[in-house]
């Protein structure tokens, strides 16, 4: 009708903003109650119906942060606590906490009419910076070591507590006087009773690094694992003397005589033996325990070149005895120190992990001779081949033998056809090791003899042919 006053449309958004204002207002007095669940319910229905409201998902957000459980500092910051799912990375972390305080922040007039829902903001700020430094602090140090360890001797197997600072030394036991490697064991039960046993002095002077296992004791925890025969003492172990003293034994089995390190005349063979000549897939012969010949077989498994040096190998296990014949890959040991290793092997590969081992041209061999009456030590004979050896027909050899006034420079005993000697099929079992060696040559005025001369590792010659003869006038 003319005249009459055009009715004023409600808007599709008024009703639906009017009652986000009515629950985000029954929101607050709630939370000024500490009713945070009902608040909660009441805010988020109120984000849903006015989006764009800040303070009502301020409020939503602070409610679900109070709500959490405040021992699950993923609840707290709004993660899942699902402990099967993985966990967010330290910037995914950080990503996400920034995230949150962003949501909770507010100005000042939002809640001016309500401090205490603006107290609660707060606190729910509070609580989430708290879960957050819980999360990314760094782990508690571990609790300090005990100063005193337990060990057992190996010989008479009794329990005995020493201070901390021995572990791995060889020590002396109290109670039957031999020595053993102290290695740590879980204390007895009645271990809190009884009083400390004061600390030998250990068997060496301490060094930069800490003793490491010989092969004997080496391969006595192999056959400990195998249930096989334990095999003889290291020949570089360590005897004790009447007055207590410690020294280092050439060879326990009936010699006495102290096994000395003798260099060489010309060429550094320990120079073959460095830690960097070391890499995956070759196989190293190892010093024995019997006489500290290089008799042992092993396939290097990994190197690791860290903080402390360690070589991954593998065993080759053959006929007991012999260096030559058919050797399989065994058992594995982790190794510290390459003073053990005497020379890279030279062999044939004849299946995936099975390895031939004979003599080749030109190397140098020991021969088992007669035994010594004076030393009870087994006498060698140095040999150098002439032809490849083969199980069906041999080899040919000639005798080596030393140069006056040289330590370990060997010439050929005998020259000429009758020289040459043969080693037959069934005469494999009288070769004792291979000896590293480098032909030397000679400049002119040399004092050397006429002839082919060698230069052998001192390292794998007996003690008695490493004496320093002089020439005869």
């Amino acid at each position: 009708m003319a005249g009459e006053p055009a009715p004023t449309p409600a808007g599709p958004s008024a009703e639906p903003e009017t009652e986000a204002e009515r629950l985000l207002a029954l929101a607050e007095s709630e939370i000024s109650e500490g009713r945070l669940r009902a608040a909660r319910k009441h805010a988020r229905r109120a984000a849903l119906l006015d989006p764009a409201s800040s303070r009502a998902a301020t409020l939503a957000t602070a409610a679900n942060v109070l709500v959490a459980e405040d021992s699950s500092h993923h609840a707290v910051l709004l993660l899942p606590d699902d402990k099967s799912s993985s966990p967010l990375s330290a910037s995914a972390l950080r990503r996400h906490f920034r995230s949150l305080v962003k949501s909770l922040r507010f100005s000042p007039d939002d809640f001016a009419a309500s401090p205490a829902v603006a107290a609660a903001v707060e606190e729910a700020l509070g609580r989430a910076a708290g879960a957050y430094e819980a999360l990314t602090a760094p782990p508690p140090p571990p609790p300090p070591a005990p100063a005193t360890f337990w060990t057992a001797c190996a010989g008479c197997r009794l329990l005995h507590e020493f201070e901390r600072k021995y572990v791995g030394y060889r020590l002396v036991c109290p109670s039957c006087h031999r020595t053993f490697l102290a290695t740590e064991i879980p204390p007895p039960p009645e271990a809190g009773s009884e009083s400390p046993t004061p600390a030998p002095p250990p068997a060496k002077k301490p060094k930069t690094e800490k003793p490491e296992m010989t092969l004997a004791e080496i391969k006595l925890k192999l056959a400990k694992k195998r249930g096989a025969k334990a095999p003889k003492r290291s020949s570089r172990g360590e005897v004790e003397q009447e007055d207590g003293e410690e020294v280092e034994a050439g060879n326990i089995l009936g010699n006495s005589d102290p096994m000395a390190m003798v260099d060489s005349d010309f060429y550094n063979f320990d120079a073959d033996r460095g830690e960097r000549c070391f890499k995956k897939g070759q196989l190293w012969a190892l010093y024995s325990d019997d006489d500290g010949m290089p008799r042992y077989y092993a396939l290097v498994e990994g190197v690791l070149r860290g903080s402390r040096f360690r070589i991954q190998i593998r065993w080759l296990d053959g006929e007991e005895g012999k260096p030559c014949g058919q050797f399989k890959v065994g058992s594995a040991e982790t190794l510290h120190s390459v003073n053990v290793f005497s020379h890279l092997l030279t062999c044939e590969r004849v299946a995936r992990e099975v390895y031939r081992v004979y003599p080749r041209k030109a190397s140098v061999w020991a021969f088992h001779g007669d035994q010594a009456s004076s030393t009870g030590r087994g006498r060698y004979e140095i040999v150098v081949f002439l032809s490849g050896c083969s199980e069906q027909y041999g080899a040919t050899f000639g005798y080596l033998e030393k140069v006056e006034g040289f330590r370990s420079i060997f010439k050929r005993r005998d020259v000429g056809a009758h020289a040459v000697q043969s080693l037959q099929k069934g005469d494999i079992g009288v070769l004792s090791h291979q000896i590293p060696a480098k032909k030397v040559s000679k400049d002119e005025g040399s004092v050397l003899p006429p002839g082919d001369c060698w230069e052998l590792d001192p390292a794998s010659l007996p003690p008695e042919l490493l004496h320093l003869e002089r020439p005869r006038k």
